[in-house]
């Protein structure tokens, strides 16, 4: 059985369905919400007796608790050719089935999409492997991102966006965008070796980390120092550009772990 992370969210969630997440709902529940006036809320069954017995005018006071609710869960993974390279489509597996059973652990409703330039929605990792190592697709960008509203829930969700993020900053905003009204944890799958282990006096094609697009790059010492500032570079950026929608980053860079996965929740 695969290992869970503990990914209970501090937004408050709108839904009827009982779960494991603060919600918005009013009710029978183990939060605490306020103290109220028995006029205000006229519930015997929640009354607060040392406050009423205390209260010099004699008024009835309460105690308002809030339920806890189900809340969709939504894995949104990027499908473009620099995700297929060497291991990242273990780590894409890897995360996609620990997340499935975490979600399933916790009794909430999971989903996955992968974006290549169409949305596919994955069932299994299996679908998932098959859809992400496709052959028929040579050059993909993930230009479906641009369609995500379609399978976005109208209720907030938790969403899990999977992604080198090796797009033009627009396509990044755009998609941002589009998620706004959603719980977004952004997670950066790079490995080490794109900005480490270069070889030297070799040509080598790379992406530009900002236009996407590839160029031909004679590593020498000194072009292999700039590469690994650019990553530096793009790492902070990233970092910037997520908590401008209120969403900080994961970083999973060549190995996943679910204790660092529910650590980055309980922050």
């Amino acid at each position: 059985m695969n290992e869970t992370f503990n990914y209970k969210v501090s937004h408050l969630v709108r839904n009827l369905m009982t779960g494991g997440h603060k919600s918005q709902q009013r009710g029978a529940g183990s939060d605490f919400y306020k103290k109220s006036l028995f006029l205000s809320e006229p519930n015997l069954s929640a009354m607060d007796l040392k406050a009423s017995l205390s209260d010099p005018f004699e008024q009835i006071h309460i105690r308002s608790y809030r339920q806890r609710s189900q809340i969709d869960v939504l894995l949104l993974i990027d499908g473009s050719s620099s995700m297929t390279l060497d291991k990242k489509p273990e780590l894409i597996q890897q995360f996609f089935s620990h997340c499935q059973s975490s979600v399933n652990a916790s009794g909430d409703d999971f989903s996955c999409y992968l974006f290549n330039d169409e949305i596919n929605a994955i069932t299994s990792e299996e679908s998932l492997i098959d859809e992400l190592i496709n052959p028929a697709l040579t050059i993909n960008d993930a230009s479906s991102f641009t369609s995500v509203n379609r399978i976005l829930p109208k209720k907030p969700a938790l969403i899990f966006l999977i992604s080198d993020c090796h797009w033009p900053e627009s396509n990044l905003h755009q998609l941002m965008s589009s998620l706004s009204a959603h719980i977004v944890v952004p997670i950066v799958l790079w490995q080490s070796a794109e900005y480490n282990n270069y070889p030297l006096w070799r040509f080598i094609e790379l992406a530009d980390l900002e236009t996407g697009q590839p160029s031909l790059v004679f590593v020498t010492p000194k072009q292999k120092q700039n590469i690994k500032q650019a990553y530096q570079h793009r790492k902070q950026y990233l970092e910037h550009h997520f908590l401008r929608y209120q969403s900080r980053v994961f970083w999973l860079i060549d190995t996943f772990s679910t204790t660092q996965m529910s650590r980055y929740f309980s922050a």
